[in-house]
């Protein structure tokens, strides 16, 4: 999911800092990208004949993370869902990216609250899951904390509708989001229909 949210946001006309923890991974995630603009060129209105491509030239990748958020505006981690490895590296973003960057988790499951003091500037954390195929699926659900500056998650709602998704705003936490919610019970009653 963290390649199909950096493609639609360099296709969206941003630049964009993919970062892993590899230059191994770096190149798979290469291959991620070129095979999202083919995709897009044939399921997205309007990205054929130039402006699918056009976005792989807006992707800068690096595996020096230092170097990947030098700059940044905004990070969204896109990460396996481990409480202990999300605040590990929230801890050193939060050294090594400047004082303007807002932290977004993409977390399918955890609270903004569990991750936001390890940034160092919970002020300025939120969470904003994704659907799979976001191309398709064109939602980016948006969950503060108590701590949020209103401000911040402002910018976050107004940067998913810049990026071609619409915002579903919740202003309470809540475990599983609004997608995983409606999602589980039709998983568990799918379960339930093959065991019978």
């Amino acid at each position: 999911l963290g390649s199909q949210i950096a493609y639609q946001t360099a296709y969206s006309g941003f630049p964009v800092s993919a970062y892993d923890i590899s230059d191994e991974l770096l190149d798979s995630a290469k291959n991620s990208f070129e095979r999202l603009a083919a995709l897009y060129e044939q399921e997205v209105d309007g990205a054929a004949g130039g402006p699918a491509r056009a976005a792989l030239a807006r992707i800068h990748d690096s595996s020096d993370l230092a170097e990947a958020v030098r700059e940044a505006d905004l990070v969204i981690e896109s990460i396996p869902e481990k409480l202990d490895l999300k605040r590990d590296v929230y801890t050193r973003l939060g050294r090594l990216a400047p004082e303007k960057t807002i932290f977004a988790t993409n977390t399918s499951m955890l609270l903004p609250s569990e991750l936001a003091a390890s940034t160092g500037r919970p002020e300025r954390f939120l969470a904003m899951h994704f659907a799979n195929q976001i191309w398709k699926h064109n939602t980016a659900e948006v969950m503060g904390h108590d701590g949020t500056d209103p401000a911040v998650y402002q910018a976050v709602v107004d940067l998913a509708r810049q990026i071609g998704m619409e915002p579903i705003e919740l202003q309470t936490e809540q475990r599983g989001y609004i997608l995983n919610s409606m999602l589980t019970p039709w998983l568990d009653a799918a379960e339930y229909l093959l065991l019978d």
